[in-house]
């Protein structure tokens, strides 16, 4: 892949620090609008992990046709609902086209989101029709969260630090969806604060020059 372009670094770096400093999801976005890169950015390629119903799932199963994918956990309070919805109601709006895009959950909880849980969670039905979650050892997902140039840290509910073994965390995540197209390439990215008439403008458009 190309090298991604240092405005596009920059607001990615951004969107990753503030997210990470506190659940607020209007604090995690760099701006309403998103952002069209000069040239193909280094984000995304091999992953090894599973699906809902177990069976392995590598990067080669997000090819031949766009995907839209974000990080996240099914114990999310409220930032990943969010975006969820927000992923929901662009599907909506998209109508049939939004069946032409696949819609993608990465677990960075790999300890509590089991397949199972997983299964629950992406069924939802705020959430876009069809949205697959993904999953794995903790190994498996620091490698995807590599690729995708996403941070994600623990974060005990007390203050304290988290203890080896305890259940009792939040996660402080990236707050992005990324959109890849139908040979799992970056196209662009949206914010906390893009609306799903924003991502499902952009998702348009770009299956209107795929089809050219």
């Amino acid at each position: 892949m190309r090298i991604v372009t240092n405005f596009l670094i920059a607001a990615l770096a951004a969107v990753t620090l503030n997210a990470c400093q506190a659940e607020d999801p209007n604090r995690a976005g760099v701006s309403g609008k998103t952002v069209r890169s000069t040239g193909t950015a280094d984000i995304g390629g091999p992953f090894t992990l599973v699906d809902t119903t177990g069976n392995t799932v590598t990067e080669a199963d997000l090819l031949g046709k766009p995907h839209l994918v974000y990080f996240g956990f099914a114990f999310c309070p409220d930032v990943c609902p969010t975006a969820m919805q927000k992923l929901g109601a662009a599907q909506t709006l998209m109508g049939d086209a939004g069946d032409d895009v696949g819609y993608v959950l990465f677990s960075v909880d790999p300890e509590r989101d089991t397949p199972e849980k997983l299964a629950e969670y992406v069924a939802f039905e705020p959430f876009p029709t069809g949205l697959r979650g993904f999953t794995g050892t903790v190994e498996q997902v620091e490698a995807a969260k590599a690729v995708y140039k996403v941070v994600a840290q623990k974060v005990s509910t007390d203050g304290d630090a988290v203890q080896a073994g305890s259940m009792d965390y939040t996660v402080d995540h990236s707050d992005i969806i990324y959109f890849m197209d139908a040979e799992g390439e970056f196209v662009d990215f949206f914010s906390a604060r893009s609306t799903p008439q924003d991502i499902a403008v952009r998702v348009r458009q770009e299956l209107m020059q795929s089809q050219k």
